[in-house]
Formats: C-alpha cells, sequence, structure tokens
C-alpha cells in the first residue's frame, strides 16, 4: 500500500506541473478616461486549454451612459485546436448568444437562433490567441459572423508597459475593425489599440 500511494503522489504531482492558471487584465481607455475592463483567464491542463473571457463597456456622455456592452464567452481548446466556444453579448441593448462546437464535418455555429457550418480552421478573434495572426478570415465572437481578416507585421518595437518600457512584437488586424496590437517575448498580448466609430482611440493597457 505504501508502494502504491508513493506511485499515486508521484502521478498527481506530474498532473499538477502541467496544470497552469493565468490571469490578464486590462484597463480600456478612451480620450484619456478609464470607459471599462477586459479580463481573460487561462487555465491550461496537459493538452486541454480553457479560456473565460468579461468585457464591459460604459461611456458616458455628461455624466449619462451613451454606450454601453457586457460580453462574456468561454473557449475549449484541445493540442491547440478550438473544440468549442460560447458567449453572449449585450451591444447596448441588442443581445447575442453564440455557441460553436466541433464535428467530424468541420465547425457548427448557432448564433441568434442561426445554424452554419464552418473549416475546422476558424478561431474567434480573441487577441489573446496568437493563432489568430495565421488566418485569413475569424469568427466574431460577439455575434457569430465569419469575418476576412489581414494581418499586417511591423516587427518589434519598444512599448511601455506598466510604466515599464518593453520589447514587443506589433501587428495590425484589418477586419471588420482595424485593431493594433503587441506581444512580449512570451508571447503575451501586453497592448492593443483601436479606433472607434467615431474617431476616438480606445487602448487596452495592461493592469
Amino acid at each position: 500500500m505504501k508502494i502504491l500511494t508513493g506511485a499515486l503522489g508521484v502521478l498527481l504531482l506530474g498532473m499538477a506541473t502541467q496544470a497552469s492558471a493565468e490571469t490578464i487584465r486590462f484597463a480600456i481607455v478612451r480620450n484619456g478616461e478609464q470607459i471599462g475592463t477586459h479580463v481573460v483567464e487561462i487555465n491550461r491542463a496537459g493538452q486541454e486549454t480553457s479560456v473565460k473571457i468579461a468585457t464591459d463597456l460604459d461611456v458616458k456622455v455628461l455624466f449619462v451612459t451613451a454606450y454601453r456592452l457586457q460580453h462574456r464567452a468561454t473557449e475549449k481548446w484541445v493540442e491547440g485546436r478550438l473544440v468549442a466556444m460560447s458567449s453572449n453579448t449585450d451591444n447596448n441593448g441588442t443581445r447575442h448568444r453564440v455557441s460553436v462546437s466541433e464535428t467530424p464535418a468541420g465547425m457548427e455555429i448557432h448564433a441568434d437562433g442561426k445554424s452554419s457550418k464552418a473549416d475546422s480552421s476558424l478561431v474567434p478573434g480573441s487577441l489573446w490567441n496568437l493563432e489568430l495572426l495565421h488566418r485569413k478570415v475569424m469568427l466574431d465572437a460577439q455575434d457569430g459572423q465569419i469575418l476576412p481578416l489581414a494581418v499586417v507585421d511591423h516587427g518589434p518595437q519598444q512599448v511601455t508597459v506598466k510604466s515599464k518600457v518593453v520589447k514587443a512584437h506589433h501587428y495590425t488586424l484589418k477586419s471588420k475593425w482595424v485593431q493594433d496590437v503587441w506581444y512580449d517575448d512570451q508571447d503575451r498580448l501586453v497592448k492593443a489599440s483601436l479606433i472607434a466609430s467615431d474617431g476616438s482611440e480606445v487602448l487596452y493597457q495592461l493592469l
């Protein structure tokens, strides 16, 4: 029994070393004022990765809310392959519900009561995942649309993150929106920016 117990302990220890958890938090800033947060929780266990994403925006004009967004999403990956995703979004009063699942025939998408299919290589437009940079289309996780995607590689740059200058790789993503993203030497998203419909710059600043 002692031998079996010891073997079990070694097995559990090995399993524990394969698991990791990470939470990335961003302040969403517009015109120098924080208007929301973007939080990504990543849990890795062996070949599986589970992700939770929460985005909350509240834009006020003269103390009155002019725009509000609440987005919640979960993703499940196995061996670097998306196998499931679900999301619920309230985009200023317009609600969306999306679910995606892998099937032998490819990805099955259910969005706001409508169903469609896509290639199994489809990934959501989640900035935490560098796989997005290698795709020509992406899934809009808010409403389930499949969007064209073009990526421009600007190479390494120096950026300021949490009052420190760090080396990061800069890309521009061109799709429904144009976004600039920066990843550090560990492939972690450290900064993002986009131009809103009113022409203002919106920044994702690491907390």
